[in-house]
Parts: structure tokens; C-alpha cells; sequence
């Protein structure tokens, strides 16, 4: 394949990294086994430090962008894919240490891929995107650990409104949990009713809370979200450098109804980054 396509790859200009357009033909790319034909990929937060240059998310340049793809496979050198395969890639370093899906074509390893799940459609995959697919995993890995038990409980999300909160709750409350979804965003109330959240803590208020809770407990930890919010999470930072949003089990342990946390949740965590192929697999099919 000769011809020539466009992709958005970073570069380092005068020590700073720096995105723009550029004609790349398929011998430029990585010399992994499976070529795809790239349809769709999403702009999450990482992508747009990483274009934008305000944040140093390449770790090595050039480096094509793009935290996730879906397309055709064109051709493949490993049995495990073949042309005409529908396939998914999320995470992986894509962006970071590998190059992405801003492209219309890119190489990446077999072991990769998923196949599109039945039902989806490509375009459908990354509507869900990135940030859907960890909320998947979040939801897999608390019911795996034993956290929550599917139809039980109440279960809290903070940073509901955001790509990875919204579609947290949509799961959750179709699985049947009750769901208290925290933001700072009385405006979005209704939109994650809609989604099936039944009550609401102001994220300022949660923060409040965390604060007391530390001054007479040393084993208060700091929420996923926000580094001061919730005392039932542990502190963790995603392996980009971000805050992700959490989703923890609640439980009252203040005489405010209101406040739904527990000290006694177990922390676990979920990234898609080098999330196992048999994982990434099940996560999407979940009910």
C-alpha cells in the first residue's frame, strides 16, 4: 500500500511536544503484525493534553495520538486475526509509548485487539470509548473482588458526570444497585436521573466530609476523583497521571443520611492500559 494518509502525531519543538497533520504511508508505521483500517477513535482528556501540548502524555516522539481505536483489519500476520475482522484496541500505552489510532491506518500487536462486540457497531464502540470501557472494568472488578454483590446495596460514583461516572451509573443502576452519584454539577441532576442515579451528593460537600472524617481517623484515603474528597478510596493515580473517577460501595458512617461512605471498602482498581485480553473481552458482553 503505497498510498499516502493523514495522522495527528506529536513531535518535540524546543523541548515541548507539539501536534500537528502529516502524510504517513503504512511502511511509516510500527512493525507490529495487524494492519487496521482505523473508522473511529474518541478524544478523551489524555488526548487533548497530549495535542494540545499541556501535558507531556508521549513519552517518546514522534508519536502518533490517540488513546483507543475501532476498525477493519487490513491485513494480519498472527492466526488470531484476519482481513475483514471488526476489531476494538483500548489502551496499551497508545499515545504514550505506542503509537495511537488519530490515523487512518495503524500496525498494533495481535494481543492487542478485541473483537467488536455482537450488537455494536464501530461507531457505536467509541461512542463508549475509552471511557465507557473502564467503567466496565471498574464494574467488573468490584463485583470479581466481592465488593458488591449484583442487585445489592448502594453503590457511589464520584465524578457522575463524566465519561467514565455517567456510563458507571448507567451500568449500575441496569444491574440493579442503587446509585448516589456525586458532582459539582446540580445541572446534570436530572440528565443522571435519567441514567439511573436515585440520589445526589454535592462534590464540595463530600470534600467537607473527607476532611472530618481525617481529623478523627487516620485511615481516611483520598478518593480516585479528587484528591480530598471521599475517606473510602485509596490514593491512586492512573498510570497517564490523571485522577479517575471512582465508584466505591456505600454506607452510612455519619448520622446524616445523606452521607453515603464506608471505611471498610476494599480498593481495587481497574485500567485499561494493559487490562488482559480475556478481561477486555468479557467486559463489554457484562449484564
Amino acid at each position: 500500500m503505497s498510498e499516502t494518509f493523514t495522522a495527528i502525531v506529536i513531535d518535540t519543538v524546543d523541548g515541548k511536544p507539539k501536534a500537528g497533520f502529516r502524510q504517513l504511508k503504512t511502511a511509516d508505521l510500527p512493525d507490529n503484525d495487524v494492519l487496521v483500517e482505523i473508522a473511529y477513535s474518541t478524544l478523551n482528556y489524555k488526548d487533548g493534553l497530549a495535542v494540545s501540548g499541556k501535558g507531556r502524555i508521549a513519552r517518546r516522539t514522534p508519536m502518533v495520538a490517540g488513546a483507543d481505536l475501532a476498525g477493519t483489519v487490513v491485513s494480519s500476520r498472527s492466526p488470531l486475526w484476519k482481513a475483514g475482522d471488526k476489531v476494538v484496541l483500548n489502551g496499551f500505552g497508545m499515545s504514550e509509548t505506542e503509537w495511537g489510532g488519530y490515523s487512518r491506518f495503524q500496525k498494533v500487536k495481535a494481543e492487542w485487539l478485541m473483537a467488536l462486540p455482537d450488537g455494536f457497531t464501530l461507531e457505536q464502540s467509541m461512542a463508549i470509548g475509552t471511557a465507557g470501557y473502564t467503567a466496565a472494568l471498574c464494574v467488573n472488578a468490584l463485583e470479581d473482588w466481592g465488593v458488591i454483590k449484583p442487585g445489592e446495596g448502594e453503590v457511589l460514583v464520584t465524578g457522575a458526570a463524566g465519561g467514565v461516572g455517567s456510563v458507571a451509573v448507567s451500568l449500575l443502576a441496569a444491574k440493579g444497585y442503587r446509585v448516589t452519584a456525586s458532582t459539582g454539577r446540580p445541572d446534570t441532576h436530572d440528565y443522571l436521573a435519567s441514567l439511573g442515579a436515585s440520589a445526589f451528593i454535592d462534590r464540595t460537600s463530600l470534600t467537607e466530609r473527607a476532611r472530618l472524617c481525617r481529623r478523627s481517623a487516620g485511615r481516611a484515603r483520598s478518593t480516585a476523583s479528587a484528591r480530598r474528597r471521599s475517606p473510602t478510596c485509596c490514593r491512586r493515580r492512573s498510570m497517564a497521571g490523571q485522577s479517575p473517577p471512582a465508584v466505591w460501595p456505600a454506607g452510612p458512617i455519619f448520622p446524616q443520611p445523606s452521607c453515603r461512605i464506608s471505611f471498610g471498602a476494599s480498593p481495587c482498581s481497574a485500567s485499561t492500559r494493559f487490562s488482559p485480553r480475556w478481561p477486555s473481552v468479557r467486559a463489554p458482553g457484562r449484564r
